[in-house]
């Protein structure tokens, strides 16, 4: 099979990236050393060891070894050295002179595995999988390898609590916080879509991925934010935040943000799941018959309903009513009226209802099990509780004053409202400081992990934000059963006791074209795990566009950044992706339309981006772009910027009056992406960049040899 199909059926990322970096030589004798081992072996396994990204010593091993185990049975290993192979066997196959092969031509291995076929025939009957169907590498065993340290990768390793992906613009990062929130929030379906063989490319991995992360998303295990300039802790914690009542008065309530909602949710999760509360569950006050002791109440909490008067407005449910029930409803209050339209519609499956027994207190506290129902009978000797919800009671001998959770605010008469000062995390909270239990209600050992995604953490200013949090955020400070050293604030605005919960998963994007490393908070930099991201120009190892060598182009122009600017200034990859997308298309015009993304790529990313890093120094630019060494080799045509040298005298005449230390002015000027012989639509000028060869013998080149025409490669 083509090398392309090869990795795409068999390799992992980290094998592929891996391989994409060897010669062509050693490629081709990977692939053939790989089929002819097979050849011999059909049944056997093939998986990788030390698989982790950069790892030099990554190598492939033949033998045998499921998906579940942490360590194969490998019978033959192959190493990559300088410029070939090592073949090594296991200790006992051969002789020990005879064990480790460098190898140069395929016949050397095909004579080994002549004589060792028999002996490993048994040995090597797996289950024919390939380093696709592993996620990582496995621990070594007694194969000696020279220089090799195998470390068991195959165990699934924690993702970090905090984590902070770095780079410079275009290397990925949001990209990659799929990955790493979904590896996050469910480690073994992460674990299970890897190792998949049905999943046998990385783009059906991707999908299927996507979908994993999506569903999360819906439901709220994974959160965004994206942090600026402008961001505070009354966004990202809990402030006082200014809303309008039912009687359009201005009322100021304290909201919590996405940083304590997402904490309390994966705080209470397991709570949450046990009692079959929504993802986000309101919380409504309801008077059933008053506050004294009542026999419809009673038999409420007995019959596992909730039932409120009104009855003779007819089924709420219902889209057209009896003259006579419309009539009643529309002499009814505004506020009745809206007390029965949010018990009737506003109330989902999933919320919670406190039952009051006073102004201050409540009596019952429940789930609400599914949709209104309307009852013509009603309820005992009240056939007005018409109005009913399948209600399942957790507790109904209750005296809990929820006078201070409320806001220090008195429950009203209204029979039905929401109760919008605390959330379900805080009622929580409050039980079990009252040491109030809900009993027979299983809580699951394991709970759910969440994580918030914070995109350009650091355009906001972090302790602004985090503020006294900033602590309680480090493993060891998290709420867990297992930390001993678990911090508690109580926070500024509601006065509620706060920590931070041990499944929730912090994951932040940093661009370091921003703002330096250097620059940022060193609170921050100390609690988080910072994974650097940088260019990966070997992914278009091979790819040309028109004679373009993608790789080259990329690493060369990224090369001359880092000496002008820095590293964290360079070109990331993501830029030439819709270039690679558009050539793996295929077709007759594959190679028309991968150009024209290449040179719109340039027009509205790359230049721009640059005029930025140098602040339209545009001697910089062309130093970047390699056109100050094509005018001393004679190939003007394909400048993109030129430069051109005037004096004073020349641009304003004698007697100017300025004053100057030289008196001529450098100019630049930007080839029109427009125009028909714009050096944009020549592939020879992208060459150029990084093409010695094209320097030094330009006489070579045929003025039309594979250009465009502006209107095609536009």
């Amino acid at each position: 099979m083509e090398f392309e199909e090869f990795l795409t059926i068999c390799m992992d990322d980290n094998s592929k990236t891996f391989l994409l970096s060897k010669s062509d030589q050693q490629k081709k004798l990977f692939v053939d050393s790989f089929n002819l081992i097979r050849e011999y072996f059909p049944q056997c396994d093939c998986y990788a060891i030390n698989n982790e990204k950069g790892n030099y010593n990554h190598a492939f091993r033949f033998g045998i070894k499921t998906s579940e185990e942490i360590e194969g049975t490998p019978q033959i290993t192959i190493k990559f050295t300088k410029e070939a192979l090592r073949v090594s066997l296991k200790k006992g196959v051969v002789k020990e002179e005879n064990r480790v092969l460098n190898l140069v031509t395929i016949d050397q291995l095909r004579s080994i595995l002549d004589s060792i076929k028999s002996k490993l025939r048994h040995k090597m009957e797996g289950s024919k999988n390939t380093p696709i169907n592993y996620f990582k590498s496995e621990k070594g065993s007694d194969m000696a390898m020279t220089n090799d340290t195998d470390k068991c990768a195959n165990e699934m390793q924690p993702s970090p609590l905090n984590q902070i992906l770095y780079g410079p613009p275009g290397t990925g990062k949001t990209y990659h916080t799929i990955e790493a929130s979904v590896r996050a929030a469910e480690p073994e379906k992460y674990e299970a879509l890897k190792r998949n063989p049905a999943l046998s490319t990385a783009k059906s991995q991707r999908e299927e991925l996507i979908k994993l992360y999506k569903s999360l998303v819906d439901d709220d295990r994974i959160r965004f934010v994206t942090f600026h300039q402008s961001y505070g802790y009354e966004e990202f914690v809990e402030g006082l935040r200014a809303l309008t009542n039912e009687e359009k008065q201005i009322e100021y309530k304290v909201l919590p943000g996405i940083f304590k909602k997402i904490s309390d949710d994966a705080a209470n999760t397991n709570i949450k799941k046990s009692l079959e509360l929504n993802a986000n569950p309101r919380i409504w006050k309801i008077s059933i018959d008053g506050v004294k002791p009542s026999t419809v109440k009673n038999y409420c909490f007995e019959n596992k309903v909730a039932a409120i008067g009104w009855g003779y407005t007819g089924d709420m449910a219902q889209d057209e009513r009896s003259p006579e029930e419309n009539a009643y409803f529309e002499g009814l209050t505004s506020q009745n009226k809206n007390t029965i339209t949010q018990f009737c519609s506003a109330i989902n499956e999933g919320d919670l209802l406190l039952c009051i027994s006073s102004a201050k207190t409540i009596q019952a506290v429940g789930v609400v099990k599914g949709d209104y129902e309307y009852k013509e009978q009603g309820i005992l000797d009240r056939n007005d509780f018409r109005h009913t919800l399948p209600v399942e009671w957790l507790k109904t001998d209750l005296d809990l004053d929820i006078y201070s959770l409320n806001g220090n605010t008195n429950l009203v008469q209204k029979t039905v409202y929401e109760l919008d000062r605390f959330s379900e995390a805080d009622f929580f909270q409050l039980m079990e400081k009252n040491e109030i239990s809900f009993g027979q209600k299983p809580v699951p050992e394991t709970k759910d992990n969440y994580v918030l995604i914070i995109d350009e953490i650091n355009r906001g200013n972090i302790s602004k934000i985090f503020g006294e949090l900033i602590t309680l955020i480090e493993p060891s400070k998290r709420e867990g059963k297992n930390n001993l050293e678990t911090l508690k604030v109580t926070l500024p605005h509601s006065g509620n006791p706060f920590s931070v919960p041990d499944n929730l998963y912090i994951i932040g994007t940093m661009n370091t074209a921003d703002r330096s490393l250097a620059m940022m908070d060193t609170a921050l930099r100390r609690r988080f795990d910072f994974i650097e991201m940088m260019p990966q120009p070997e992914l278009f190892k091979g790819k040309e566009v028109k004679g373009i060598d993608l790789e080259l182009l990329l690493e060369i122009m990224n090369k001359r950044i880092e000496v002008l600017y820095d590293r964290e200034h360079t070109l990331g990859h993501a830029f030439l992706i819709p270039v690679l997308d558009a050539l793996n298309v295929g077709g007759d015009n594959a190679q028309n339309n991968a150009f024209r993304e290449l040179k719109n790529t340039f027009k509205n990313k790359i230049i721009p981006l640059l005029e930025e890093y140098f602040f339209e120094d545009w001697n910089k630019i062309r130093l970047v772009l390699g056109d100050n060494r094509k005018e001393k080799s004679g190939l003007k045509q394909y400048i993109f910027v030129e430069s051109k040298n005037e004096k004073y005298n020349d641009i304003f005449g004698e007697n100017h009056g300025l004053e100057t230390y030289e008196d001529t002015k450098t100019t630049f000027t930007l080839a029109d992406f427009n125009a028909q012989d714009s050096a944009w639509n020549s592939p020879k000028a992208y060459q150029a960049i990084y093409d010695d060869t094209l320097l030094k013998s330009p006489t070579s080149i045929s003025a039309d040899a594979g250009e465009v025409t502006s209107s095609s490669a536009q």
